[in-house]
């Protein structure tokens, strides 16, 4: 049945030629967002635990979301959390840019959503997203860009196994890197001086008693 979702997403989507799905409440599969900048990778993996058959409450859907989806980049495989740290939100409603279109819970409930927000500044020239072998998730993946950068298209679903084709990074402009090491230099610079005044204190505080 989940494969059959699958299939039924992915000809839709060809069918109308554009990234425009429906689906029932009880569509089993995640989201992934995905906003690809100069330099950066931005990621949101969201879970309905309350609509989705293959998620039993809200604990099952924090575990999907962190391990649904993984990072190929240089050459390497990794987790999220790997490479990032993940925030978690919980949310009632789809973002309203999904290029899928879903029915309300019964009974005028909220959705129950649980959101993985991830993001990893990098100098890697691309990235791909894989689901690893055995899960029990599909994925879609989108971008609210006009298509993912390299990559002629908007959304792709990617069930167990599959992996995204390679995703161009943006490089970061040489003026806006130095604008970024100056003000990382400026921090660490404020870091040091406010532990050497801390010290001082800590010192003058000790002779006077």
């Amino acid at each position: 049945m989940r494969r059959l979702s699958a299939i039924i997403c992915l000809l839709a989507g060809v069918a109308t030629m554009a990234p425009l799905l429906a689906f029932g409440h009880a569509c089993e599969f995640l989201t992934a967002k995905l906003d690809v900048r100069e330099g950066t990778v931005h990621l949101e993996v969201t879970a309905d635990y309350g609509g989705n058959p293959m998620i039993e409450d809200e604990a099952s859907a924090r575990e999907a979301v962190r391990t649904v989806l993984q990072v190929v980049a240089n050459n390497r495989q990794s987790a999220l959390e790997e490479l990032a740290p993940l925030r978690f939100e919980r949310r009632r409603q789809w973002d309203a840019a999904t290029p899928a279109s879903f029915s309300p819970p019964p009974d005028g409930q909220e959705h129950q959503l649980l959101t993985a927000v991830w993001q990893w500044r990098t100098g890697a020239a691309d990235v791909a997203f894989a689901v690893p072998k055995g899960s029990p998730n599909d994925v879609l993946l989108w971008t609210t860009a006009k298509h993912l950068p390299g990559k002629q298209v908007q959304w792709m679903l990617l069930i167990t196994g599959e992996s995204s084709p390679s995703i161009a990074i943006p490089n970061v402009a040489p003026g806006k890197r130095w604008w970024w090491l100056l003000v990382s230099f400026a921090l660490i610079a404020a870091v040091f001086l406010a532990r050497r005044t801390r010290v001082r204190l800590s010192q003058r505080n000790a002779a006077e008693s």
